[in-house]
């Protein structure tokens, strides 16, 4: 072999060296590369599926978990709680007889009609009593507040808690001349009443 063709052959050597050399190297950094953007690609949708379906399914357990803890303690109350019933007209008249609010007194602008009916309401409903309030609408903006129970064997019936007195409401008609009370100041002809229970 002559000294060319030995050097053509080192030459053609070293040039498929580094040709290997430069093609391992990029596909050295070709595959660093790959794998790393493949591996954050991969992390970024593995958290996006795993905080939506983590959430979809504590969502659903929270739900359910909420819903049973509310039902448990909504039962529990009600066997510890309110138990409204309606009365018979007679306990009616016993729970009028023994509560003292008409035994206060009339203070315009502070303890009037309002007043007086929150005040029986809240002690009819404390002894287990279903008591509702009734707004009356008289003409010009003005009105008046009683209370009423539905009682078990008489039906509804209206009651003017600064008096205890059982109450007629007629539509079209005065309240204090329906009921024999002094006449009003003003024109209390009942427009209409909404009872509110």
């Amino acid at each position: 072999m002559d000294y060319n063709q030995s050097q053509r052959l080192a030459t053609i050597f070293s040039i498929c060296v580094l040709i290997i050399t430069l093609c391992s190297g990029s596909a050295l950094v070709s595959y660093i590369y790959g794998q790393d953007k493949g591996y954050h690609a991969g992390c970024e949708a593995g958290q996006q599926a795993g905080y939506s379906q983590g959430y979809n399914q504590g969502k659903d357990e929270g739900y359910q978990a909420g819903y049973k803890t509310g039902r448990e303690s909504g039962l529990q109350e009600a066997t510890t709680g309110y138990n409204l019933r309606n009365p018979t007209y007679q306990e009616t008249k016993e729970f009028l007889a023994q509560d003292t609010t008409d035994s206060k007194t009339y203070i315009k602008d502070e303890y009037n009609c309002t007043d007086f009916s929150a005040r029986v309401n809240n002690n009819a409903e404390a002894q287990g009593i279903r008591c509702a309030t009734v707004d009356i609408f008289y003409p010009e903006g003005y009105g008046h507040t009683i209370v009423a129970f539905e009682t078990a064997d008489k039906g509804l019936i209206f009651i003017e808690p600064q008096f205890d007195h059982e109450v007629n409401l007629i539509i079209g008609e005065s309240y204090s001349q329906t009921n024999n009370y002094t006449p009003a100041p003003r024109d209390d002809t009942i427009k209409r009443f909404l009872v509110i229970w």
